[in-house]
């Protein structure tokens, strides 16, 4: 996951939860009306793409849910804004590990509260990392990697708690960092609405409140037209100094529909717009255009099934890619060569992987090879709303036709699509190529590549069904070691097979992930690790528009 992604004009995102929050379930609000704008300068309102799916943030893992999430929920310590490998008290003002790195110890601060006003101490922190595993979602994937059991996080008093690590990691502590998979949850409150031993999830789903140490409370709720934040007045952080009075998050799927209001000024923040948007918004002297190279990567995922079993053949196809064509036509320059499955930022990359050029003459000696005769028709399918994808399939199509293939695009609603990925399905009926990006929860190539290469994976991230019995074993000592060379080592050999020996996907870019700020924004920082999360307690407002 994990990843870090919803769907949006540059790909499909693969953070998608596994259990829905029903829209019904939700509370109704028929009186709070989003389509005003408040002028107060402490009001700020962002409009996404990215619609809330689960309010638990111990089983949320898709971008648009953990929009929400980060307000709401805090880590024991967290990213450095800016940056992607340094790391800031949040709940523990500080923490220590043993010369090994075998053992995390952490202290909490004093006066830190749950919503509800109860104490977040250590047990209350135990509770929630036990109730996270126990529920087994995307998120304990990540954390499971470390500690098995509860039976490793112990209290020695009420604000210290300490991590018993599986075998040495210096790796731990980036993961404690992430938002995505450590947020520090109500793990008592939860647990009054337990269900068959499902910890409160199903509650949780579509209640939030009460169930986070955040400085903003979720205090309005409606899923087609957005949600109101306002201050959780017993935050540990304290008011002081400019902050928002109200936040409010409008779900606006249509790009043309954002880019106008954040010209008009009717919102603030908008982002993951598509590249012809960029270029009248960086003239606009009202407007703050920021660019920025993430830890995501941009590819097409290979079924490895059927006509795409051999290797061969998909190192055809990977051949057959307009690569060019899609960084300069496509993304009009707003991206980069992708060199691998890894962003160029993120810790592991190999700088050395093996790059595709587009060479036709060569796709067609090897689908020869592969025994893939004239004429054979293959499948993509690509959710509505995502324009980008749908162009780059064109493009591939009209490639694959000089090679005498064919190229049939789907186009399918969201949620089919969503069946499809993460699905039952098998893999023999499965499409042959799907769209997809992918970034890690935290600074971790391990943690980038398992879910979508690793057979254990299937139903995490890998919806090729792509199986490598090395893969599998260098993943498992990269996960294992503590030695920065054998880790590096593992994934530069992991890098180079997916890509080119026995190709799992299409690695072809790097998207700059595009934030436009109205210029009465203050202190808007980006997110490397996911960027489609903002910290509101961070943001206040000037007076003039």
């Amino acid at each position: 996951m994990g990843a870090s992604a919803a769907l949006t004009a540059s790909g499909v995102g693969l953070r998608l939860v596994q259990g829905h929050a029903r829209a019904s379930s939700l509370p109704e609000n028929s009186e709070f009306a989003l389509e005003f704008r408040d002028t107060a300068p402490t009001t700020l309102i962002i409009a996404t793409n990215r619609t809330p799916t689960d309010l638990d943030t111990h089983s949320a893992y898709d971008a648009g849910s953990r929009g929400v999430l980060a307000a709401v929920f805090e880590t024991l310590i967290g990213v450095k804004p800016g940056t992607t490998d340094q790391y800031v008290p949040a709940i523990a003002e500080s923490w220590t590990p043993n010369d090994d790195k075998s053992i995390w110890t952490f202290h909490l601060r004093d006066d830190v509260r749950f919503q509800d006003g109860t104490a977040c101490d250590a047990e209350a922190v135990r509770s929630s990392f036990e109730r996270l595993l126990a529920i087994g979602r995307g998120p304990a994937t990540v954390i499971g990697r470390f500690v098995t059991g509860a039976d490793e996080i112990t209290t020695p008093d009420t604000k210290t708690i300490v991590f018993t690590l599986r075998a040495p990691s210096p790796l731990f502590g980036a993961a404690i960092s992430s938002a995505t998979v450590s947020a520090i949850a109500n793990a008592k409150l939860a647990k009054q609405h337990e269900v068959d031993g499902d910890w409160g999830n199903a509650w949780a789903q579509a209640s939030i409140d009460g169930m986070g140490t955040g400085p903003y409370r979720v205090t309005r709720f409606d899923l087609e037209d957005g949600i109101l934040f306002e201050p959780f007045e017993g935050y540990w952080g304290g008011w002081d100094g400019p902050h928002l009075d109200q936040v409010i998050l409008r779900v606006v799927a249509e790009a043309a529909t954002r880019t106008e209001l954040v010209e008009s000024g009717d919102v603030d923040i908008v982002d993951n717009l598509p590249p012809e948007a960029l270029e009248d918004l960086v003239k606009n002297p009202d407007l703050i255009v920021d660019l920025r190279y993430d830890l995501a990567v941009r590819y097409i995922m290979y079924n490895t099934t059927g006509p795409l079993k051999s290797a061969e053949a998909r190192q055809a196809i990977s051949y057959l890619f307009p690569y060019e064509d899609v960084i300069k036509g496509v993304y009009e320059g707003h991206a980069k060569r992708a060199v691998g499955p890894c962003a160029a930022l993120l810790r592991g990359f190999a700088q050395e992987t093996f790059v595709f050029e587009t060479d036709i003459d060569q796709a067609k000696k090897l689908l020869n090879l592969a025994g893939i005769a004239p004429g054979t028709s293959l499948s993509i399918v690509i959710p509505t709303g995502v324009p980008l994808a749908e162009s780059i399939a064109q493009l591939l199509q009209a490639n694959m036709e000089k090679a005498g293939l064919k190229l049939e695009i789907q186009i399918v609603d969201f949620s089919t699509f969503v069946s499809i990925y993460y699905g039952e399905m098998p893999a023999e009926e499965r499409p042959n190529l799907m769209p997809s990006f992918w970034a890690p929860d935290y600074d971790d190539g391990w943690n980038h590549l398992w879910p979508q290469v690793a057979t254990d994976a299937w139903t995490v991230g890998n919806a090729g069904h792509y199986s490598n019995a090395e893969v599998d074993q260098l993943l498992e000592v990269a996960k294992s070691t503590a030695d920065e060379a054998t880790y590096s080592d593992a994934l530069k050999q992991v890098q180079e097979i997916v890509t080119k020996d026995d190709p799992a996907a299409i690695y072809y870019a790097e998207a700059q992930w595009p934030t436009i700020l109205r210029k009465s924004v203050i202190g808007f920082v980006p997110n490397l690790v996911s960027a489609e999360l903002y910290d509101f307690y961070a943001l206040s407002k000037t007076r003039s528009q």
